[in-house]
């Protein structure tokens, strides 16, 4: 039985012991995934298809390649090989092999990343096809795996794809030609969300390239962004606009996904620290610095399930009420490096204070033994059990949220602590 390495924290300590913890964790989630391309060496991409509260794995026509999971995982198995060197040739040859067969099933269909595939690489119809030239949150993650493999690997040929999907997904953006997978946002409606997300393409591309011009493009979302969906008369964030750029009500109700909101804050506030370094948009990062923790904690008070710990999928932003009242797993370590980010830019100890809260929610709670302390995917809000609902993919993230996130946090104890 596999012994989880990490406890409850009653006093914040920022130092070797906590990152310890932490990397004994990821190590024991490598060895999970691993064992999961070893068992299955033959499958097209990422073998995550096992349900995240019994742990038993699904029936056989249920098992299908990901393009969302493929593209994670190809960033996720290429940025821990960076940082558990034992593991390193088997989690290079892992995302090696996910991405050839990501690179086939875009030239099977017509240079687009199917959200399902068969196994011969063809797309699986889900009820919508994304049209011709646009894009999805499949082009995204396909971006972000092939620029980490393409940088760790030393392979111009995946820089470049990556580079050309960024391109062309920013271009799909001013078009309106994003689609959503798998149910398509509503012609009545534009989500924030796919933005956000490529603010943080942005930023990696600037990291890994070492090229600011990247900081450019993230400036330019971020501003769009917060010109559109921040809303001051309730000091949200707001989930969605109308196509010609006013706030979009559901049910008369500003909607906030507080994830989605605690996400965009972290990608700014990385934007932000990055920008500081280079010494460039100087009053951006004043209008950044000023907004977004205190945004975060916004998100966190008004999200925060208080008899059953978590953070709600979505409220209402003048009340606070939960409108979808599940708790995803991905949440919390969202909200772990969103508060992390938000204590180094402002040196506040009250985000330590959030930090140890969402710290002791999620690996008290979400972690299930079953399957070597992976998270249940969904916490009932009401009851704060385990739910067995699918939030965007059948198949379990690779730790593209919640590993990848916690990886990052000691990055950030390091820079600040000097360990």
């Amino acid at each position: 039985m596999v012994t989880m390495p990490i406890k409850r924290i009653e006093v914040i300590n920022l130092d070797d012991g906590l990152i310890k913890s932490y990397m004994d964790y990821l190590n024991i989630r490598i060895e999970f995934l691993l064992d999961r391309y070893r068992r299955f060496p033959d499958f097209p991409g990422v073998q995550t298809g096992y349900n995240s509260i019994t742990g038993q794995e699904f029936a056989k026509e249920d098992i299908h390649p990901y393009s969302w999971m493929n593209g994670r995982g190809i960033c996720v198995l290429s940025r821990f090989a960076d940082y558990f060197p034992k593991y390193h040739d088997e989690l290079m040859s892992f995302a090696s092999h996910t991405i050839n067969a990501m690179e086939k099933q875009w030239e099977i269909n017509h240079h687009h990343f199917p959200f399902i595939a068969n196994s011969d690489g063809t797309e699986i119809d889900v009820g919508y096809i994304c049209p011709e030239g646009y894009k999805s949150y499949s082009d995204l993650y396909a971006c972000a795996g092939f620029l980490e493999y393409g940088v760790r690997a030393k392979d111009q040929k995946w820089i470049q794809m990556a580079k050309q999907i960024f391109d062309e997904t920013i271009k799909a953006f001013s078009l309106n030609h994003f689609v959503t997978e798998p149910d398509p946002t509503p012609e009545d409606r534009i989500l924030e969300n796919p933005w956000s997300v490529a603010v943080d393409l942005a930023n990696e591309f600037a990291k890994q390239l070492n090229d600011n011009r990247y900081l450019d493009e993230a400036a330019k979302l971020i501003v769009h962004l917060l010109d559109n969906y921040y809303i001051s008369e309730v000091g949200a964030y707001i989930e969605y606009i109308t196509p010609d750029g006013a706030p979009f009500l559901v049910d008369g109700k500003y909607l906030v996904d507080p994830g989605h909101s605690i996400e965009f804050c972290s990608f700014s506030l990385e934007f932000s620290r990055l920008a500081t370094k280079a010494n460039i948009y100087l009053e951006m990062r004043k209008r950044i610095d000023s907004l977004c923790p205190d945004l975060i904690l916004w998100n966190i008070d008004k999200g925060w399930n208080k008899k059953h710990p978590g953070i709600y999928k979505t409220i209402n932003a003048k009340n606070g009420l939960p409108i979808n009242n599940t708790m995803p797993w991905w949440v919390l370590p969202e909200t772990m490096l969103a508060v992390m980010l938000a204590f180094e830019r402002t040196r506040n100890d009250k985000f330590l204070g959030y930090f140890k809260a969402t710290h002791n929610t999620y690996f008290s709670i979400y972690m299930n033994p079953k399957t070597d302390f992976g998270p249940f995917q969904n916490i009932d809000g009401s009851t704060g059990k385990p739910a067995d609902i699918v939030p965007a993919c059948k198949f379990q993230d690779p730790e593209f949220h919640s590993g990848k996130n916690i990886l990052t946090v000691t990055d950030i104890i390091k820079r600040n602590c000097n360990i």
